[in-house]
């Protein structure tokens, strides 16, 4: 009698594990994987081939691009123009690392560009994830990344590169799904035949001459918690999250008011892109670099210099200061 119970628990234990760690595994993380893979495979595109399935997608949503090509001759960090009802967007397509994470500097720039250019509005998108913080900043633009990037761009690519993304996905599911039923099983007969027996050997009868604890037995006496230590205000007093957001924001007005600057952005947190007006000296960058002197967490930021339209120099990466 006792076996056959325990043989239903472990058949009825084994089969609901099993069968809700399969539905998990295919209707949730099966897509999970799907997503991932394929924002991986975004993010190992080169810029030109990333921008342009962006670019295509949007398309299916009424806008209208230029080419990448002729974006490209502005600089690989300069935005697309987009055009939809007669007005004028601006797309930015930052590419990164799909496990990275896209802070404020690159969503503000995007903001500040709109702004600039008195576009009618702003899209971004990227493999990396956008942090919350970024989020706030960038309420006025359309941000992609992440499922919304995937769903946006994952119907561009091709049938081959979806079918294999799909087929790896599909060979995990079923091998962790295997591993899901194992453990299941393990559960089933621990539950069914292993803690049964376990709580029947351990089963006892009360001791002969113990009695209860009478109602009237005196308690024990209670013991008195230490009073809670006051913390130093001082010391728990939390950082002012809109330092380094304020400083940025200083270092591009103030750089952008030389003469010679054309343009200034945050490519990265730690490289300042510089847009040139008119070919300058080593003279000349100094006065960026003391810009940066004034702020103790950018002062060693690179700079990034492009040259000015028709020139023939190169681009050219300096640093102010070493860390």
């Amino acid at each position: 009698m006792l076996a056959g119970f325990s043989l239903t628990i472990a058949l009825v234990v084994t089969v609901v594990l099993g069968a809700a760690a399969t539905a998990w595994l295919w209707l949730v993380r099966r897509r999970q994987g799907e997503t991932t893979a394929g924002i991986e495979a975004l993010a190992d595109m080169r810029w030109r081939e990333f921008s342009r399935l962006v670019v295509e997608a949007l398309q299916r949503r009424g806008f209208e691009a230029e080419s990448v090509e002729s974006t490209l001759e502005r600089g690989p960090q300069a935005e697309l123009r987009l055009k939809r009802d007669g007005r004028t967007w601006l797309l930015s397509c930052k590419l990164a690392g799909a496990r990275s994470r896209l802070g404020v500097a690159s969503v503000r720039e995007l903001a500040d560009a709109v702004r600039f250019n008195g576009a009618a509005g702003g899209l971004l998108a990227t493999p990396a994830r956008i942090d919350a913080d970024a989020r706030k900043a960038g309420e006025a633009l359309e941000l992609f990344d992440g499922n919304a990037l995937w769903a946006l761009v994952g119907p561009m690519l091709p049938a081959s590169l979806r079918d294999d993304l799909t087929l790896n996905v599909r060979r995990r599911s079923v091998r962790e799904t295997a591993i899901a039923w194992i453990g299941a099983l393990v559960v089933g007969v621990a539950l069914g035949f292993v803690v049964p027996a376990i709580t029947s050997e351990t089963r006892t009868e009360p001791a002969p001459g113990v009695e209860a604890p009478s109602a009237t037995s005196p308690a024990a006496p209670t013991a008195v918690s230490p009073a809670p230590a006051v913390a130093d205000p001082a010391l728990s007093a939390p950082a002012d999250p809109n330092r380094d957001r304020f400083e940025r924001g200083e270092v591009i007005h103030a750089v952008a008011a030389l003469p010679w600057v054309e343009r200034v952005l945050w490519s990265t947190s730690s490289t300042l892109v510089i847009q040139q007006r008119q070919d300058v000296d080593q003279l000349q960058v100094q006065e960026v670099c003391g810009v940066l002197a004034r702020y103790d967490a950018l002062r060693a930021s690179r700079l990034q210099l492009q040259p000015p339209a028709g020139s023939e120099r190169k681009v050219r990466f300096l640093q102010c200061r070493a860390y």
